[in-house]
């Protein structure tokens, strides 16, 4: 019975972390552009938008609401077509837009 519990357990886990961002809307994030990060990192602008360490912004439009509670960005970039950041989307628990 400990070893089937184990089990139970180990493919709950396991299974909980491969849909753990499943919620990702396609339009926004493509399943690669997105990673949670620490709420602290970003700040609110004078006009409302968010920035991002300091870089980039995230206007009204890109703001979402984070199913999970946690804050998350979602940037395309850093490969060979686009050698910079560019802001898709930001979630935030309890957004408005």
């Amino acid at each position: 019975m400990p070893k089937l519990v184990c089990l139970l357990t180990a493919l709950m886990l396991i299974s909980g972390a491969a849909t753990a961002h499943s919620w990702y809307p396609k339009e926004c994030c493509h399943d690669k552009d997105c990673r949670p990060i620490p709420c602290a990192e970003l700040t609110v602008t004078a006009n409302g938008d968010l920035m991002w360490k300091g870089v980039l912004y995230f206007s009204s439009p890109m703001l979402r609401d984070s199913l999970d509670g946690q804050c998350h960005v979602c940037v395309e970039g850093l490969n060979a077509n686009i050698p910079y950041y560019l802001p898709l989307c930001v979630f935030v628990p309890h957004a408005t837009s």
